[in-house]
């Protein structure tokens, strides 16, 4: 089966993949601003010659971390077609040691993952070009995705920096208009709909751990074998431990062993998965969805990072790092690794939740009345959950319309345990397997969530590239070209001294904000009148 093309927008440096590109020229010296913790550039690195290898890989990763490799695709006055190569180069180079090492895929994918940026358009000598080269970049990119590599099926992640390139190759795809077989013509149905909810701002995300398993993280279950590991709990001892039923007397039996040792279990795991620092691409794929509040039971902040990364001064994190002006929240229901003991794991904990933080309860009771509630990644069997949820029921009987209050993206069926919630909840299933079927291919069926959600965030695409001058001229249409002149033409008239009494009315902020929402840089020289450009 061919691989996907994803196009997230994110942190290509933290990005859970196998491999990823880090663009430079000749001399093989990126900047620094490239390497994130861990990783240092290559102190020797050879020069690359025009007529050798334009790829080379970094021989400082640790194995279970992905691959930087340094790829020559900057230089001036270059047709785009060179900078294409260059990252066919990175793909086909790369496959290609994957495929002789013979290694499963990092982070438990079902396909080993290839991440690059739009190549040149950065530093590289081609960003006053950036939309010809998405032109070029993205059939390279289908193409190598739909033959793979020695017998392997690889998927490729463009990672754009900035929400202009993201609409801008956003756009281009779907003026291509050719999306893979991995999606049923019901999932497309579904995506439309969930599509259609964001877009009128009633979509919300609920998130569970799942979305983080994707970036090799623990389940609740293996969570709780490291922390009894942490604890110096035997193997007998251990397999004890998995016949207690209840997951949250197994983490009390191993919050006292932790506290035998000195050791609380919210800083047990704080140091189990406080250090996990690259994001799932399901994370980049949620975080580019237009919504404005989030809820996760994960401790983890690799949904924090990937939702920061697209907005970083609009998150406020609840409960800790509130920001009365910000623009979206996340509610991390159970607590977080960067506030260890407030962590809610244990019976003792989940008893005393309500107690702890009455308001958050309220929080979560209102968010489900109020909008229509994404579940990934989430089980639905959480206690806490099951008593908010009760109590939202009951507020619809007493005169509100029933119906689904959200929609939950599922590996596979359920079960009679879905019984429980069609009333409530409407699953969306990936696989019609039952997930407990010994058949059953979890690998495959995350991977075609994620396809989904890749075709989600393409149904809520905006325009954020339009006003960012003439870089992505060849991705607009005619209608749209006009509608760049006359809103440049506007943003020229208000922007200089002569225009202060426009900019202090009361309409003014909102104004800004749609033209800052179109690629619009206050910051930016004046724009010029394009009726006064000659062109």
């Amino acid at each position: 089966m061919a691989g996907h093309v994803f196009i997230v927008r994110g942190d290509l440096r933290t990005l859970a993949c196998d491999a990823w590109l880090i663009p430079c020229s000749r001399r093989a010296r990126p900047g620094n601003e490239w390497f994130p913790p861990g990783y240092v550039g290559p102190r020797e690195a050879p020069y690359f010659s025009d007529h050798g290898p334009r790829v080379q890989p970094l021989l400082n990763a640790a194995p279970d971390r992905p691959r930087p490799w340094l790829g020559y695709v900057g230089k001036w006055g270059e047709p785009v077609s060179w900078y294409a190569d260059g990252a066919a180069a990175f793909l086909d180079a790369a496959a290609a040691e994957i495929a002789a090492d013979g290694a499963p895929p990092l982070f438990r994918r079902a396909r080993s993952l290839l991440a690059l940026p739009i190549v040149g358009t950065g530093k590289g000598g081609a960003a006053g070009r950036a939309g010809e080269v998405v032109q070029e970049l993205l059939p390279r990119l289908r193409d190598f995705a739909a033959r793979g590599h020695g017998g392997r099926s690889f998927d490729v992640a463009l990672v754009c920096l900035d929400a202009a390139s993201h609409a801008a190759a956003q756009a281009e795809r779907v003026r291509c208009g050719d999306w893979p077989t991995d999606l049923t013509d019901a999932h497309r149905a579904e995506a439309d709909r969930l599509a259609a909810l964001a877009l009128q701002g009633n979509l919300a995300l609920f998130l569970g751990a799942g979305v983080s398993m994707a970036a090799g993280l623990p389940s609740w279950g293996k969570l709780i074998e490291e922390l009894a590991d942490r604890a110096g709990m035997t193997r007998d001892e251990a397999a004890a431990l998995a016949e207690v039923r209840n997951a949250l007397d197994q983490a009390t039996i191993v919050e006292r062993r932790l506290a035998a040792r000195g050791e609380s279990i919210g800083r047990a795991v704080a140091a189990a998965i406080g250090g996990r620092r690259h994001y799932a691409l399901a994370h980049a794929l949620l975080a580019a969805l237009p919504v404005r509040e989030a809820i996760t039971t994960n401790y983890d902040r690799l949904f924090d990072d990937a939702w920061r990364r697209t907005d970083p001064d609009g998150l406020s994190i609840l409960p800790g790092a509130i920001r009365p002006d910000a623009r979206r929240w996340l509610l991390k229901m159970h607590g977080c690794v960067s506030d260890p003991d407030r962590v809610v794991l244990t019976r003792a904990s989940y008893t005393r939740y309500d107690e702890r933080l009455p308001a958050l309860g309220g929080m979560v009771q209102a968010f489900l009345v109020t909008r229509h509630v994404l579940f990934v990644g989430f089980s639905l069997t959480d206690d806490n959950f099951h008593r908010i949820v009760d109590a939202v029921r009951r507020l619809r009987d007493d005169g509100r319309p029933p119906g689904q209050f959200g929609t939950a993206l599922a590996l596979g069926a359920g079960g009679l345990s879905e019984v429980l919630w069609d009333q409530d909840v409407r699953r969306v299933r990936m696989d019609a397997t039952p997930e407990a079927a010994p058949g059953f291919a979890a690998p495959e069926a995350a991977r075609r969530l994620e396809v989904f959600l890749d075709y989600l965030v393409s149904r809520t695409r905006d325009a954020g590239h339009l006003l960012v001058g003439s870089r992505f001229d060849p991705l607009l249409t005619a209608g749209e070209r006009q509608l760049r002149d006359a809103l440049s033409a506007f943003a020229a008239a208000v922007s200089g001294p002569d225009a202060a009494a426009t900019r202090d009315t009361v309409a003014w902020p909102q104004v800004r904000r749609l033209l800052c929402d179109l690629g619009y840089d206050p910051d930016a020289p004046p724009p010029a009148d394009p009726r006064t450009r000659g062109d």
